[in-house]
C-alpha cells in the first residue's frame, strides 16, 4: 500500500510539472510588483487563504489577468515550500499560487 501511495504521489507531481509553464513563474516578485496569470482557461484560483483545497476558492482568474502583489507567504507541504501571493481580483481579496503567474514586464 505504501508503494502504491508513493507511486501515486510521484505520478501526480509528474503530471503537474507537465502542465506548469516552464521557467516563467514569478519567483522573484516583491510587494507592489504586478504579476500576470499564465494558466490556460480559468484554472488560476483565488483562495481565501494560502494553500486552499479543491472547492474552497473564492473565484477563478482568467489567463492573462494582471494583478498587483499585496502580500506574500511561503507554505510548507511536507518537505517542500510553495510561495503564495496575496492580491485583489474583482474587489475580492485572496491568494494565488506563484506557479500560476509570471512577473509582468
Amino acid at each position: 500500500m505504501k508503494i502504491l501511495t508513493c507511486f501515486s504521489i510521484l505520478l501526480l507531481l509528474l503530471a503537474t510539472a507537465l502542465f506548469l509553464p516552464k521557467g516563467v513563474y514569478a519567483g522573484d516578485v516583491k510587494l507592489g510588483d504586478t504579476v500576470t496569470t499564465v494558466r490556460s482557461g480559468s484554472i488560476t484560483k483565488l483562495c481565501p487563504f494560502p494553500g486552499c483545497e479543491k472547492g474552497q476558492h473564492i473565484a477563478r482568474i482568467p489567463k492573462g489577468t494582471v494583478l498587483k502583489v499585496e502580500g506574500m507567504m511561503n507554505v510548507r507541504y511536507g518537505n517542500s515550500t510553495s510561495k503564495w501571493v496575496e492580491t485583489t481580483y474583482k474587489q475580492k481579496r485572496g491568494w494565488i499560487s506563484i506557479y500560476d503567474t509570471k512577473k509582468t514586464k
